[in-house]
């Protein structure tokens, strides 16, 4: 229980910290920024390195983005990610149809020349926060997914999953 509440406390200082929280976007930016083929390789820590690609498609008013990765961490099947905005939070619904959907709730922010979506929900049926974040990366974007989770005392999040996306033309 205390873990909780020390989790508690260190995410609601990061989400009203000035430097982060003077940097909340709208989707339209983002969207815009990951629009398109890609090409790369995404692995888990210790995982197997597997060569993907990325498709992201943008709404026409840019309020809306899927991500549709070719091959899964766990299965060789497809996932999908879909960002849409609403009501001051970006949701996100996540389908890779094997398990049951998953539908989160996130703040964006823009990140130096990135971006970031900060939220919370379960991982492997474990209380977390969790950190997407999309960093430059020559003419591409590393994309970490990251985890802290809220059931054991580690100050800081650990990578769950690292995508490169690399232009495919």
């Amino acid at each position: 229980m205390l873990n909780y509440f020390k989790s508690l406390i260190l995410f609601s200082a990061i989400l009203l910290s000035p430097s982060v929280s003077a940097g909340k976007i709208a989707l339209p930016a983002f969207c815009q920024a990951l629009a398109g083929s890609w090409l790369g390789e995404a692995s888990r820590p210790k995982g197997q390195v597997k060569a993907v690609q990325v498709q992201g498609l943008c709404s026409g008013d840019r309020r809306q983005l899927t991500l549709s990765v070719s091959e899964h961490a766990s299965h060789p099947l497809s996932e999908t990610w879909w960002f849409r905005e609403g009501d001051g939070e970006i949701k996100l619904t996540y389908f890779n149809g094997v398990d049951p959907d998953k539908t989160l709730f996130f703040t964006l922010y823009r990140e130096e020349s990135g971006f970031s979506l900060l939220g919370k929900g379960l991982v492997q049926q474990r209380p977390a926060l969790i950190r997407l974040s999309f960093a430059p990366q020559g003419d591409g974007w590393l994309w970490l997914q990251k985890v802290q989770y809220l059931d054991q005392d580690d100050d800081d999040y650990q990578v769950y999953r690292g995508i490169a996306l690399n232009p495919a033309s």
